[in-house]
């Protein structure tokens, strides 16, 4: 952003440095997809098909369970930011829009801190809480604007009549610039996704808090009742 034209840079950067990092997130994305396999029966993290009204997994939810879902979302997901990165490498154009998928990976921090917290027997204490929940949430939110709003806000940019598309016809190539609008619809319409599933997930944790909560004070005031000293 700080260069004199951030969309061209955004566009057209690419040195070393993209190519040791586009190499190294290749083969990230290529490990993640052994790895979404091999756990796959874990992928759904306590979704059903009713989750949003039914509509945070449709239409796959009429065909598949969650799990199945999620590994065939995740297994798009990782395909394409493979073949992404891999044209990347292999032309070397859009170099700073590959850095900003790297930006993609913000708030996927705090949705592993969730699902492996939510695979703990027993829970962690910050899921067993309201407050914590909802604070874990917000920042999720927050990594999400950050992380992944920054990208849309460039494609946006570069397809508006005017200064936006008139430098990215002039930076790529025809056949660059069709794939530069696939990915970016291919990755908003996920995101678009993404953002339904945090509401489902959040929702789910909030309410477990809440019954947990609930199921200590009755617990507490059970004890109490049985209490000889305390009814004294």
């Amino acid at each position: 952003f700080a260069a004199e034209e951030p969309l061209v840079q955004m566009l057209s950067a690419f040195g070393p440095e993209h190519q040791v990092f586009f190499a190294m997130s290749i083969s990230h994305w290529a490990l993640n997809l052994w790895e979404d396999w091999q756990t796959r029966k874990f992928l759904g993290q306590g979704l059903s098909g009713d989750d949003g009204g039914g509509l945070a997994l449709f239409p796959l939810n009429l065909l598949c369970g969650p799990h199945q879902i999620m590994l065939v979302m995740y297994f798009l997901h990782h395909t394409m930011t493979i073949l992404a990165y891999s044209y990347s490498l292999a032309t070397h154009q859009m170099g700073g829009v590959m850095v900003q998928g790297l930006m993609f990976e913000m708030p996927v921090l705090l949705m592993l801190r969730r699902e492996l917290g939510v695979a703990c027997d027993p829970l962690p204490r910050w899921l067993t809480h309201e407050e914590s929940v909802n604070a874990h949430w917000l920042l999720t939110y927050a990594l999400f604007i950050i992380g992944r709003g920054t990208s849309l806000a460039l494609w946006f940019f570069s397809v508006l009549p005017g200064y936006g598309s008139e430098r990215l016809a002039e930076e790529l190539r025809p056949g660059d610039v069709v794939l530069y609008h696939c990915f970016a619809v291919f990755f908003t319409t996920i995101n678009v996704r993404i953002v339904g599933l945090f509401f489902c997930w959040h929702g789910q944790d909030w309410r477990r808090a809440q019954d947990l909560f609930k199921a200590g004070n009755a617990a507490v005031k059970s004890e109490r009742t049985a209490d000889p000293e305390v009814l004294g």
